[in-house]
């Protein structure tokens, strides 16, 4: 085991290599395509030297200072510098600011990132970690001109308006978790940012219009983790919202709580991440397309699940199905398997350690039918007999399916052939018992005798009866295309032609060889243990010599 690790230590070296990239900064690179570097000052970013790599896929900069941090226009323009104006993978730039007691980003200090290179998936991530709060200021048009799939903001405060930061932008997808945006109407008429999808995330008591305030984007998602109260009721006038998640482990999901979500008809995809979805709580979402269910579901109601009749895509990749309730686990088993014959597009786990029963049906149902394959020892048993009738039901049919298959399924790799009654080796056919044999006798010739002292010179006729055996192809030769195919026969059992009833002999001496060899070693050990033994023991005996007795 130490060897491995000592190995894959030195793996870890050979793949990990110190790189000065920029002054004032200790940065180390990962394959030549990702560098990570740490500034402990914040100096302005430069080259140290003019030529740099343009592989990185890759970027992670770490400002840990105790300081104030003011970030000038273009500040990281830089950095395009490290990627290649063409390139088939996705790129990433991480800016993480720890430890700093106050944060400001000027106008266009993440102006223009990306900019000219062609790239399937460009992200930006950037971390804000302070130590006071309230300490983060965004100047209007922060991210001036920048073009991104994906933004993710992580922050206690943004300070300035959404309208004001994200100015003049396109992303794709915007991602603010933890910060509390604020809504500027007056900005709207000059807003002329491109946002397709933005999802804010915080940690919150109620959820209403006050806390999420409508923004100018195409996609609007929510998602409150220790939520108490939903007011439904005031997002009314929100086109846009379009995605709710609620996570609260310890807070069911009741109908109170979802009462008015009925009249948000853009509403398309909800989440829940709850212990329990209590009785009837599904009716006030009946029209969604996707329902996401999270890690901490133990217990769901089946008539409600059954209600989600507009329902797309069930997502529950991430539901422990092995600490759900047996009525729970079987109500979603019932409902996949049918509602997939209607188009239900379901994502399931990907791995399933503890070979719950319920799941390897499903991913019988839906997927590659891999789990059933590992699991088939462990749930050979215990799915027949399981509490959930579909499930036992299918296990019990698969079962029968097998053993009718088992019987009728004719032997192919040993066919049951009666052996050759002759071993001609000449011959591509071998004889079955069926054949038809056919005697002819004939007549030999023989000469007298010469040595014989009767001299009675008779002629000596023997009549002889030869046995003829014809036995039909398995396939006719003249019937076959192809001139070079083999017959049949030949092909299963190849070694008849070259090897015939000799292959017996050969196998039957060696058992008496190694049996020989064994007691000649074993003879040859004794002898000499008994040569040894002697001269020990005739060396060691001497004759005391005899003294005069003492008188």
């Amino acid at each position: 085991m130490s060897i491995i690790l000592f190995y894959l230590t030195l793996l870890s070296f050979s793949l990990t290599q110190a790189c000065d990239m920029f002054v004032g900064m200790t940065c180390t690179c990962y394959e030549s395509i990702d560098i990570r570097c740490t500034m402990s000052k914040l100096t302005p970013l430069t080259f140290i030297s003019s030529y740099v790599n343009k592989n990185f896929q890759s970027i992670d900069l770490k400002f840990n200072s105790d300081e104030n941090i003011q970030l000038d226009s273009d500040y990281f323009i830089l950095l395009n510098q490290l990627f290649t104006n063409t390139t088939q993978y996705s790129l990433t730039i991480t800016l993480r600011f720890q430890n700093f007691y106050s944060f400001y980003a000027k106008t266009g200090t993440f102006r223009n990132l990306f900019k000219g290179i062609n790239t399937p998936y460009s992200r930006l991530i950037i971390e804000l970690h302070p130590l006071k709060a309230k300490s983060i200021i965004f100047d209007h048009n922060t991210f001036d001109n920048i073009h991104v799939n994906e933004l993710s903001i992580y922050a206690d405060s943004l300070t300035s308006s959404f309208e004001s930061i994200f100015n003049n932008t396109n992303i794709m997808h915007l991602n603010i978790e933890g910060a509390t945006v604020t809504h500027d109407p007056l900005l709207l008429s000059k807003f002329t940012g491109q946002i397709q999808s933005l999802k804010v995330t915080r940690m919150i008591d109620i959820v209403n219009s006050e806390e999420f305030p409508p923004f100018p984007v195409q996609s609007y998602t929510i998602e409150a983790h220790k939520m108490r109260k939903l007011d439904a009721l005031s997002f009314l006038n929100y086109k846009q919202l379009t995605g709710l998640n609620i996570v609260q482990p310890d807070v069911s999901i009741t109908p109170k709580v979802l009462n008015g979500l009925e009249n948000l008809s853009n509403l398309r995809s909800i989440s829940f991440d709850a212990e329990r979805i209590a009785d009837g709580a599904l009716k006030y979402v009946k029209h969604i397309q996707t329902l996401i269910l999270g890690s901490y579901l133990k217990m769901l109601d089946s008539e409600s699940i059954n209600s989600l009749i507009s329902l797309q895509q069930l997502d529950v990749r991430y539901v422990q199905f092995s600490t759900l309730q047996a009525n729970t686990s079987c109500a979603l088993a019932d409902y996949i398997n049918r509602r997939r014959m209607l188009g239900l597009t379901v994502y399931l786990p990907q791995e399933n350690i503890d070979c719950d029963c319920i799941l390897v049906f499903l991913n019988n149902m839906i997927d590659d039918g891999l789990q059933s394959i590992k699991c088939q020892s462990i749930n050979n048993d215990r799915c027949l007999f399981s509490s959930c009738s579909i499930v036992s039901e299918y296990f019990t049919r698969k079962q029968k399916e097998n053993e009718i298959i088992q019987v009728n399924t004719p032997s192919i790799i040993t066919p049951s052939i009666v052996s050759p009654l002759i071993d001609f080796n000449e011959q591509d056919s071998q004889f079955y018992s069926n054949s038809k044999d056919q005697r002819t006798t004939i007549k030999i010739y023989m000469e007298p005798n010469i040595y014989d002292d009767d001299d009675n010179d008779e002629e000596i006729f023997t009549s002889t009866t030869s046995t003829t055996i014809t036995t039909p192809y398995l396939i006719n030769p003249e019937e076959s295309i192809n001139q070079f195919s083999t017959p049949l026969m030949k092909r299963l059992i190849p070694e008849a032609k070259t090897y015939g009833s000799t292959n017996y002999l050969i196998v039957s001496w060696i058992p008496f060889a190694i049996i020989a060899s064994y007691l000649f070693l074993s003879l040859v050990i004794a002898m000499i243990s008994y040569i040894i033994y002697h001269k020990r023991h005739t060396v060691s005996f001497k004759l005391i010599p005899q003294t005069l007795p003492i008188i």
